[in-house]
């Protein structure tokens, strides 16, 4: 249920080429082309293409950006937010996984100097060896159904980012992205046909905080937090027979002894209210699905609700809007 993830920095020692071609048309020819290579590495290992998310495109494109004004690579810029974070706050639903790459020089790149920075930090990825493979694993995830590709350059500065989405859930109730500690929040949704709800995990950790760009650089990985709470779909009670002949009523609890926590109905719709039982902070849900027979659960979502006290209304207020 957790995931390292490593940043990749490469430095351009030498020029590649002179000039820069129009930045939207180049960035769209781009992504296109580190679609291609993302899928050609896949089905290299029998793994099914991913497509294009625009949402996780556009968030990744923001941090790139984020990432050259603040002198940043890898995982964290200056706002001290996750991966998870920054895709669940800009209104991401689903599950999420980074790779990073960055590249700089004293020149301005050509087109085709930035499609062979992406080609080679695509191939020096692939080339990872266990177990510092992080990058090289998130793109082979078989449960990855969608990209998010981030590009930004400037000043001789490139940045890339790979945001690989697990869509699973289809949300009839979506949750929202701020909270207070009292709140009754209810959220529901229905898994991709043939999978059904395993568990909900929320994890619970202090808000972000400022940091320098040296201490952003000095940190390689990232994962959930290791405090959460485990909650599982509540079981049914059965009929049967007796060997007497009589019918009875069992009723199924988990090894734990706990009967289940929130209901599923017949056609694997879920409904959970999100506690917050650990005072104020970012809480992340995570719901997990698992196909019939399999034996991995995947983690179909990583939605981050900011959660205050009862005493800061303004400031959740305020943030809602923004």
């Amino acid at each position: 249920m957790k995931r390292l993830l490593l940043a990749l920095l490469l430095v351009v020692s030498a020029p590649l080429a002179q000039g820069e071609g129009p930045i939207d048309e180049t960035r769209f020819t781009l992504r296109e082309e580190f679609l291609r290579l993302i899928n050609r590495d896949r089905k290299q290992f029998g793994l099914q293409p991913v497509k294009l998310d625009p949402l996780a495109s556009v968030v990744a494109d923001a941090y790139c950006r984020d990432q050259i004004r603040n002198g940043t690579t890898g995982h964290y810029t200056t706002d001290g937010q996750a991966p998870y974070m920054r895709y669940s706050f800009a209104g991401g639903n689903d599950g999420v996984s980074e790779n990073a790459a960055a590249w700089s020089a004293n020149y301005n790149f050509s087109d085709r100097a930035l499609y062979e920075m992406m080609r080679r930090s695509e191939d020096a990825m692939m080339r990872e060896v266990g177990p510092h493979d992080g990058h090289r694993r998130t793109i082979l995830d078989p449960f990855a159904t969608h990209v998010g590709i981030g590009l930004a350059w400037e000043h001789g500065e490139f940045r890339l980012t790979q945001e690989f989405i697990r869509r699973y859930v289809d949300w009839v109730r979506p949750l929202p992205r701020t909270a207070s500690v009292g709140d009754q929040l209810l959220t529901s949704g229905r898994p991709a046909p043939g999978y059904a709800i395993e568990a909900i995990t929320v994890h619970r950790e202090p808000f972000p905080q400022p940091i320098a760009p040296v201490t952003a650089n000095a940190i390689t990985t990232y994962s959930l937090p290791d405090a959460r709470r485990e909650y599982l779909p509540r079981l049914r009670n059965r009929v049967s027979m007796n060997s007497a002949g009589s019918i009875q009523e069992v009723r199924e609890v988990y090894s734990d002894g706990r009967h289940g926590d929130f209901p599923v109905k017949d056609d694997g719709g879920f409904a959970f209210v999100v506690p917050f039982p650990d005072g104020p902070g970012v809480y992340t849900v995570v719901v997990w699905v698992k196909s019939q027979g399999a034996r991995e659960s995947i983690a179909a979502s990583n939605v981050s609700l900011r959660v205050y006290g009862a005493g800061d209304g303004a400031a959740a207020s305020a943030l809602s809007q923004r």
